[in-house]
């Protein structure tokens, strides 16, 4: 239950906030057994993001988690993490990643971390990129990833169950998206 209040805690402070603590060091919080509460006791680590970059970022999630490919990259050239001239392979690899990282996020029941090999997975993608990559990442994911896969990681070792789906749409269905083109939330696909 503590992991699970953990990485809610993430997307809701990112979902509501645009504020994020990006260090998934354990020692910058404390459980308060009595309310069943995480406490962020150190903010040094802590940034806001743009509301567009949070909107955007937001989209990119929710094409990763339902193996969009088309949404996928058209976010990520939104986003940045594409210039939009990458070779085929390159376009292929950033995909890839992108569905990786939305594994978690793409099972209607709770995800088993103790049967996932994510780490590895893109870690085999990493030359690929690195090779092919025209531009580099946004700066503002380099923190966010951070603690994304710092919370990955404490799932892993936990062997925790946890329904990343329930919790990424509850986070998406109270966001206030800013100004939405078409009044659609993405245009390559739909919410399932």
């Amino acid at each position: 239950m503590l992991k699970l209040r953990h990485i809610s805690s993430n997307y809701w402070m990112l979902g509501q906030t645009q504020d994020l603590t990006t260090d998934p060091n354990w020692s910058n919080f404390l459980y308060d057994e009595t309310t069943n509460m995480i406490n962020l006791i150190d903010f040094g680590a802590a940034r806001g993001y743009k509301n567009s970059f949070v909107d955007d970022y937001l989209r990119m999630v929710i094409a990763c988690a339902n193996c969009d490919r088309d949404a996928v990259i058209e976010m990520s050239r939104m986003l940045g993490f594409l210039a939009g001239t990458e070779s085929e392979v390159m376009l292929d690899a950033h995909v890839q990643a992108g569905f990786i990282v939305g594994l978690p996020f793409s099972n209607l029941g709770a995800y088993d971390f103790r049967s996932t090999n994510i780490a590895q997975s893109i870690s085999n993608l990493g030359a690929t990129i690195l090779k092919h990559r025209m531009t580099p990442p946004p700066d503002e994911v380099y923190s966010l990833h951070r603690k994304l896969s710092g919370a990955f990681l404490a799932c892993i070792k936990l062997g925790v169950f946890v329904p990343c789906r329930a919790l990424l749409y509850k986070v998406y269905e109270k966001y206030r998206f800013g100004e939405e083109e078409d009044g659609e939330t993405l245009r390559s696909s739909s919410i399932s």
